[in-house]
């Protein structure tokens, strides 16, 4: 089982940008010290977030060695800006990024970028072909729906070949049937409950072109406290405002039913959160790993939550739960 920490998801109200950007490196150092194998950063256009690729670019120089992995909104973007993009944070990373390839879901991301939602499939699919494409060949000519190559030079090289490594994030069962059959793995949504992964899982499994082994990583929520209790006391007030902000953007939309997320915090804990004591986590863990989940990506600060609380978990994690899953 391999652990990757997300960098970011939160800080106090009105804490000044550069203290936050501060708190990030913070979270890489400690997950870079405490024996975690990748960092991740979600999409952050909008809403005080930040520029994916250009933070792991900063990100990078702080933990050598580290895969780096960058959740991109494909339907966003032109394909020549994002190729060149990742195939420079590969070369960056020393070969080590991941793209978490998404569809996206909140409505204002498409507004800004005019881009219609009714587009996103059909964008996400010439975005990617067209990134594998200015990856694999020394001059591109491709007509799609969106975007028109006229016999340009193909992208930069990255050093994985013929391309990084391209999970495709993936809610629903469609999604999950195309990640198996176009990309290198599944990402699992952190919104994704036990049983909801198992189902869809069997979909993945099933779906895989005949002699291919796939891969699946699993985004979760992570506090480690010294009792279960002391970790909900802490992580309360920023989960609840969370999950409440997400339902009010109509995150249930992308959400197979059995997901949905307006429902009790008790609710939301099960089957996603991995919360308690080391053991209790552990405990937790073993579960993901019975199922075939290869990788789980930890968050561990929510809005409004101090970077310190977030450095105990990863730290308390790295130092008392991974020793656990390797006995």
């Amino acid at each position: 089982m391999r652990f990757g920490i997300i960098l970011d998801g939160g800080s106090p109200l009105g804490r000044p940008r550069q203290q936050v950007l501060e708190d990030i490196l913070a979270k890489a150092r400690a997950a870079y010290r405490c024996g975690f194998q990748s960092i991740w950063v979600g999409p952050g256009y909008l809403n005080q977030g930040w520029h994916s690729s250009v933070l792991l670019g900063r990100v990078a120089a702080e933990v050598p060695g580290m895969e780096l992995g960058i959740v991109g909104i494909l339907p966003l973007y032109h394909p020549v800006e994002l190729a060149e993009q990742l195939a420079t944070l590969d070369v960056i990373s020393g070969g080590r990024l991941v793209l978490g390839a998404a569809i996206g879901w909140r409505d204002f991301h498409f507004r800004a970028f005019e881009v219609p939602l009714g587009e996103r499939l059909s964008r996400f699919l010439e975005v990617l072909q067209i990134m594998k494409t200015l990856w694999t060949q020394e001059q591109v000519a491709y007509t799609g729906k969106y975007f028109h190559l006229d016999d340009v030079p193909g992208a930069g090289q990255p050093l994985q070949r013929p391309y990084p490594k391209i999970l495709i994030a993936a809610n629903l069962d469609p999604g999950v049937r195309r990640a198996a059959r176009i990309a290198d793995g599944w990402l699992i949504s952190s919104r994704a409950t036990l049983p909801t992964i198992a189902r869809q899982l069997a979909l993945y499994r099933k779906a895989l072109p005949e002699g291919q082994g796939g891969y699946a990583a699993a985004w979760r929520e992570m506090y480690v406290a010294r009792d279960r209790d002391h970790a909900i006391g802490i992580i309360r007030p920023h989960v609840e405002w969370l999950y409440r902000d997400r339902a009010a953007l109509g995150h249930n939309r992308a959400l197979p039913e059995a997901d949905r997320i307006d429902v009790s915090f008790d609710q939301v804990l099960e089957g996603r959160f991995i919360i308690g004591s080391p053991e209790e986590c552990a405990t937790e863990v073993r579960k993901y790993r019975r199922l075939g989940v290869e990788e789980l990506i930890l968050r561990c600060q929510w809005p409004g939550m101090a970077v310190a609380e977030a450095l105990k978990a990863i730290e308390l994690f790295g130092r008392e739960v991974m020793p656990r899953l390797r006995a």
